[in-house]
């Protein structure tokens, strides 16, 4: 049996015809939606409009209901469009589209043309056809916002909100740019979904400037002296105005910042030392000049990029070229929270190992070995 032939051939034809049937059925229903709406046969079953008694009475997902029962209504004027619907020759969605803008003038057109166009080629040509005008314009800016919520404990930052279509393009295209850009993860070897990278490259976006260059952290963080040492399991470690973090994430955050040292007696602080920065702008410089780019095996970025103490400078490594490494925001977070290691120089070679020490990725070859975690030339 050749390729085409048989059985993915005759599925595929039945498809077809079933999906006739599909689009036949649903212009029917819209028929029949009207005609019940009309009647406000819904009241007798307790619902308050017909788009409710679809859900509750067929299980229909509530905004498919909405839709079903918008477009059943904008049908009764636009015979041709209905007719093709009931036809198969048009999809719900696609009838959806046109009759938003189709008129008793323009449908037979439209239909026709519609059934060479995929929904994503109709749907610009919804936007086209009702351009919007400055007015349009204005209303949208007037109507932006923006909200965050912690929830109780400050662990966790919920946003919403509205953009009019240019900035929101601007939003999005940064956002999704910044997303596609984000590694696999190391520990899955996967790429993590699309949301969690969306919110990663919220951070990236947010933590980076125009420029390309990248400043410390601009955060105020509280931290005991003990939650800085190693492995400590006292000590509390707070961002000003904001959330209790884990200790790890204090150290990580510690590693390229500008630190002020406050000192307390009998719990009422009595001195501040002035402000100074882990990483002086010289030696971060240099940092830079050496790794180019954040040096995780495979990773060449070199936005939302951090310098690493490889021995934090808490435990007493030094604050020198042989004990610091360049490292983005999305694996610099894995030699923290993740317990990751770093072994080796980072003037020449450097392996990264999981937290059970393992080589990552664990070399295949003797050659491809002396490849891993090597300096950018």
């Amino acid at each position: 049996m050749s390729w085409g032939e048989g059985f993915e051939t005759g599925a595929a034809d039945r498809l077809v015809d079933v999906f006739g049937e599909v689009a036949a059925g649903l212009a029917r229903a819209c028929d029949l939606i009207v005609e019940a709406d009309r009647g406000q046969e819904f009241l007798a079953d307790g619902a308050p409009n017909m788009a409710q008694w679809l859900t509750a009475r067929f299980g229909v997902e509530a905004s498919f209901g909405r839709r079903l029962v918008k477009v059943a209504h904008r049908l009764q004027d636009l015979p041709t469009l209905r007719d093709r619907f009931a036809s198969g020759g048009l999809s719900f969605d696609a009838v959806e589209v046109l009759s938003e803008f189709a008129t008793s003038d323009t449908e037979a057109c439209l239909a026709d043309d519609a059934e060479g166009l995929d929904l994503a080629a109709l749907q610009r040509m919804a936007r086209r056809a009702d351009p919007p005008s400055t007015g349009d314009a204005v209303s949208a800016h007037e109507t932006r916002w923006l909200s965050t919520q912690w929830d109780l404990h400050r662990a966790h930052l919920d946003i919403a909100g509205r953009l009019a279509g240019a900035e929101a393009q601007i939003v999005e295209d940064r956002l999704h740019a910044a997303a596609g850009n984000t590694p696999p993860n190391p520990e899955t070897g996967t790429l993590d979904s699309w949301d969690a990278r969306m919110a990663d490259g919220l951070v990236e976006v947010c933590a980076t400037s125009g420029d390309l260059s990248t400043p410390p952290p601009q955060l105020t963080v509280h931290v005991d002296l003990e939650a800085l040492v190693d492995d400590a399991s006292s000590g509390v470690a707070e961002i000003s105005r904001g959330p209790v973090i884990a200790n790890q994430t204090a150290r990580r955050l510690a590693c390229d910042a500008v630190v002020e040292a406050a000192v307390y007696r009998d719990n009422i602080m009595v001195g501040v030392s002035r402000n100074s920065r882990t990483v002086p702008g010289w030696l971060r410089r240099l940092v830079e000049a050496r790794d180019h780019h954040c040096r995780w095996v495979g990773c060449d970025r070199t936005r939302w990029v951090q310098a690493h103490h490889i021995q934090h400078w808490a435990d007493g490594g030094a604050t020198d070229l042989d004990n610091l490494i360049l490292l983005c925001g999305f694996h610099h977070r894995f030699l923290h929270e993740h317990g990751w290691h770093i072994t080796g120089n980072p003037h020449d070679q450097v392996v990264f190992r999981r937290p059970d020490w393992t080589p990552y990725p664990p070399p295949a070859r003797k050659r491809d070995a002396a490849l891993v975690g090597t300096r950018p030339t």
